[in-house]
């Protein structure tokens, strides 16, 4: 990196021209004195020492005690861990404030395609479970290295990704390989990105390919969200597979916000031969009383727009639908795959 790039990297941290100069001529001596630095840099003194008390307090450099007094500076790398955690503190109190402000705020309007993209880092930022959607290719490149961030939170994700994967570098991907299923689809319906059935952005196929008056919609609505994955998951059955995960390898238990990609995992446990015990916390439909169940599945139904998993406890025998179940005995708010057997 140049001294020009280095100048530009200080001031997306917050300094000024002035206070990059000056700190970039402590890091190159290793240390140095007022009148080294006056030597270097075009400045007066009065304004100098108003640069070395800011840097000083920022936690850019540090001074020794003896005379005449000398500075040296922070690694980079250090000043930027410190940077990188204190706005990762920032992000957790304002991710705090925003959800207190979305209980009243469900759909939000982004235009431009940089706006889009970051609908697109925001659901990325808040997921904790899962993330399933459609999404262009060259968005996914774009954004290639913040899917990377969140599989490394142990997020699972599930995407389509359209008309190609073309240009993606996979190799990152394929280490989270328990965590990643990535299907491909040549046309796609939409954009569409959702976290956990809380948060999502969707913007039209055709939308996302006028780059020039692109716009968008961030949603905080689970019933439009849940309307939208519907067709999300009648395209995944059409798509193919390019990266699949494999249900025997990584960690249990397993935790599923969408019935969808819960029940596609038990199949594929069952018709390998293992019969997983399942967790199901959720609400009886008939009177609205919370319900958690731990048993093994002895039933799976996918036809049409049904899809439900079947439990027998001995006692009685109950059938498990996803958000806004209606045939079912009870609406599953998530299910854990405990074990495989």
């Amino acid at each position: 990196m140049d001294r020009d790039q280095l100048l530009n990297a200080l001031s997306m941290m917050g300094l000024t021209n002035r206070e990059a100069e000056v700190f970039l001529t402590i890091l190159e001596r290793g240390e140095a004195s007022v009148k080294d630095i006056l030597e270097s840099v075009d400045i007066h003194q009065p304004q100098l020492y108003n640069i070395l008390t800011s840097l000083l307090r920022r936690g850019f450099i540090k001074v020794s005690s003896g005379r005449p007094k000398l500075y040296s500076a922070y690694s980079l790398p250090t000043i930027i861990d410190t940077y990188i955690s204190t706005l990762t503190s920032v992000k957790e109190l304002i991710k705090g404030a925003k959800r207190r402000h979305h209980e009243s705020q469900r759909i939000y309007m982004t235009y431009g395609i940089d706006g889009i993209n970051n609908g697109i880092v925001e659901v990325l930022n808040n997921a904790e479970v899962e993330v399933y959607g459609e999404i262009p290719v060259w968005l996914l490149k774009r954004n290639l290295r913040s899917f990377i961030e969140t599989l490394r939170r142990d997020v699972r994700l599930y995407l389509i990704v359209y008309p190609s994967l073309e240009g993606v570098d996979l190799s990152a991907l394929k280490d989270h390989g328990d965590q990643v299923w990535i299907k491909v689809n040549r046309l796609g319906d939409f954009l569409l990105l959702a976290a956990d059935l809380s948060i999502g952005i969707y913007a039209s196929r055709r939308g996302t390919m006028r780059r020039s008056d692109a716009y968008g919609y961030v949603l905080y609505d689970t019933d439009m969200l849940a309307r939208l994955m519907t067709i999300f998951t009648s395209t995944w059955r059409e798509s193919e597979d390019a990266l699949y995960i494999n249900p025997e390898e990584g960690k249990y238990p397993r935790r599923f916000l969408s019935m969808f990609f819960a029940i596609l995992t038990i199949q594929a446990l069952l018709s390998r031969g293992h019969n997983p015990v399942v967790i199901v916390k959720g609400t009886y439909l008939k009177n609205g009383e919370p319900v958690e169940l731990r048993e093994r599945v002895s039933n799976i139904n996918m036809y049409n727009r049904v899809s439900n998993i079947v439990l027998n406890t001995g006692n009685a025998q109950y059938s498990i639908g996803g958000y806004d179940a209606e045939l079912e005995d009870i609406e599953a708010r998530e299910i854990v795959i405990e074990s495989l057997n």
